[in-house]
């Protein structure tokens, strides 16, 4: 009888198991395709620092404004891909071969914790901070989702708008207008690649304060852009 009833118990266990992971993959499904077509305006991470600064006394505030990525100059998300991930349009979301890193190293450039844009993207939008094994199974999980789903350009154009870009600034709008007092579309190639090279540590870095470091950090990441050809991204559905 015990026997029976162990039997009924892990049944039920597995049942409910099975319709949580199902209610699960729907609803992360859902926000996929939900941020496929929508700007997205707030993020775990921005969350995480409102909290922060409510329960440090001041009043929650960071700078933020979406802008599609056509009303973003085009110099930035090359220096993104050169800063960040020079493989980024032609791998499938992972730098499984570190061929990233190989290429680092040659142009003396630190990508961050040597994860792909995608990899960044899926963690900033969908997952809250800190490093779990639990969320880094996520971030691979939605990295794989958001390139099958999105592609490539709306990828780079949710990068744009969510990844910190210094002190309580997210996204490039908020960075050009608090650094350059310009709209995203206005930055030329100079200022792209002194927001990306403040990338590896952004509450603490600032383009218009550069140290020696940032300042051959920058040059770097221009010399790259100036040898990359223009971003044909793919018309996808």
């Amino acid at each position: 009888m015990k026997k029976m009833k162990g039997i009924q118990v892990l049944k039920k266990m597995g049942f409910w198991i099975k319709n949580l992971i199902l209610t699960l993959f729907i609803l992360s499904l859902f926000l996929v395709l939900l941020y496929k077509y929508t700007p997205i305006y707030y993020t775990s991470y921005m969350l995480v620092a409102n909290a922060k600064q409510v329960f440090s006394g001041h009043k929650p505030h960071i700078r933020h404004e979406w802008k599609p990525l056509s009303e973003i100059s085009p110099q930035l998300p090359k220096a993104i891909i050169a800063s960040e991930d020079y493989l980024f349009l032609i791998h499938n979301g992972f730098d499984s071969d570190n061929e990233n890193v190989q290429f680092n190293r040659g142009a003396r450039i630190l990508y961050q914790k040597n994860l792909t844009i995608t990899q960044q993207t899926a963690r900033n939008i969908f997952l809250p901070p800190g490093e779990t094994f639990l969320t880094k199974l996520m971030e691979t999980y939605f990295t794989i989702l958001i390139e099958l789903v999105w592609g490539k350009e709306r990828i780079m154009e949710a990068y744009l708008n969510s990844i910190q870009m210094g002190k309580d600034i997210y996204g490039a709008e908020a960075a050009a207008q608090a650094y350059y007092a310009i709209p995203a579309n206005d930055i030329n190639i100079a200022e792209a690649a002194g927001i990306a090279a403040c990338l590896i540590n952004p509450a603490d870095l600032n383009p218009c304060e550069p140290n020696i470091y940032l300042l051959r950090r920058q040059a770097k990441i221009r010399n790259i852009m100036e040898d990359m050809i223009e971003i044909q991204w793919k018309q996808e559905d």
